[in-house]
């Protein structure tokens, strides 16, 4: 049991502990690839990175160009494990109300374990 003098300090040792848990950075990786649809590069879109529940780290993010990505270009790094992947693909040919055009397909998600240096390759099912 605390004495009743300690505790003031007890209490401001634990949230101290707890601030600077919360700030420290996380190393993370980049991670770059392709995404084909119908054997042919996805025009524009967008791809998310979301950890499993088992990772402590950021979700990641990227911009799909004529199939290219790269968390790089908006500084969306990842930590290495599972991951369910998002893919949203779009015909490129912007609309007022769409500025990425028709999505080309439902969004699209598959898990898998990332590592860092390795670039992905995916291919979106057509069904």
């Amino acid at each position: 049991m605390l004495k009743p003098a300690c505790k003031p300090l007890f209490v401001m040792t634990t949230l101290w502990l707890a601030i600077l848990g919360c700030s420290a950075e996380v190393p993370t990786f980049p991670v770059e690839g392709m995404v084909t649809f119908k054997g042919k590069a996805i025009p524009k879109g967008e791809i998310y990175f979301d950890p499993d529940i088992s990772i402590k780290g950021p979700q990641g993010r990227a911009l799909i160009s004529e199939g290219k990505f790269s968390t790089k270009d908006i500084n969306s790094g990842i930590v290495p494990g599972k991951y369910i992947i998002r893919i949203h693909g779009f015909d490129g040919k912007p609309r007022e109300e769409a500025p990425m055009g028709k999505a080309l397909f439902f969004a699209y998600e598959l898990p898998m374990e990332l590592v860092a240096g390795k670039p992905l390759t995916i291919e979106v099912p057509s069904k």
